[in-house]
């Protein structure tokens, strides 16, 4: 019930049993031996509380706004990391000026070239990986790559007319291998003062070869 329906209802002069009815189904305690002027008291004290209520503002909970990270820190990145020998995953943030750069194409992509062992300048990819994206649903993408212990990066660009036009580029990406290594190079650490071969007991200290010796000057 709202107030004014209440104000309506007193004004009517209604009866104590129609009081005590109407209090009862607003939840407020009415006892049997009140008389009617003090359920009209109460019913006119809860009136009063509505429009109380009314006129107060609501509060909005801040604190939960506060505590949420934004979706965008409007700086232009992206960046590729390697997930397992057989996957990669691609995030970007951007602009609002490179936003509305691309939203203004019809055909926005991000590519993932494999430039193992190579200085890449936008064609000398070994194989090339394209996707079609839509920035207002996306901002991250998972590969799945063929090749482990490979090298990878990103573009995110878009397509006019057939050609690709990069706009952002990230970091590459080196996958670990899927099988055990058969490399026997020998690897070493520094162990206090001393330099030593993983897995072996300590080396000796540094020894002169005596069949060693430094070449005269002027001779060949």
């Amino acid at each position: 019930m709202t107030r004014e329906e209440l104000e309506v209802f007193l004004s009517q002069n209604p009866t104590i049993q129609q009081a005590k009815a109407l209090a009862r189904k607003l939840g407020l305690k009415v006892k049997k031996r009140m008389k009617k002027s003090e359920v009209l008291k109460i019913l006119e004290d809860f009136a009063k509380s509505l429009a109380s209520e009314k006129k107060q503002e609501p509060v909005q909970p801040r604190e939960a706004h506060e505590n949420e990270l934004p979706q965008s820190y409007g700086s232009d990145k992206l960046v590729l990391l390697s997930v397992n020998p057989n996957l990669v995953y691609a995030y970007w943030d951007l602009s609002d000026e490179t936003l509305s750069k691309l939203s203004r194409q019809k055909e926005v992509v991000l590519r993932l070239y494999d430039v193992t062992y190579i200085v890449f300048d936008g064609t000398n990819a070994h194989r090339t990986f394209e996707v079609g994206v839509h920035l207002s649903t996306t901002r991250n993408y998972y590969f799945h790559v063929p090749m482990a212990n490979a090298d990878y990066l990103a573009e995110l660009g878009f397509k006019v007319e057939g050609n690709f036009v990069p706009v952002l580029r990230s970091n590459v990406a080196h996958t670990p291998s899927n099988t055990p290594s058969t490399s026997v190079r020998q690897r070493w650490c520094i162990k206090g003062k001393r330099t030593v071969r993983i897995g072996e007991p300590p080396l000796k200290p540094i020894e002169r070869i005596h069949i060693s010796s430094q070449l005269e000057s002027g001779r060949p």
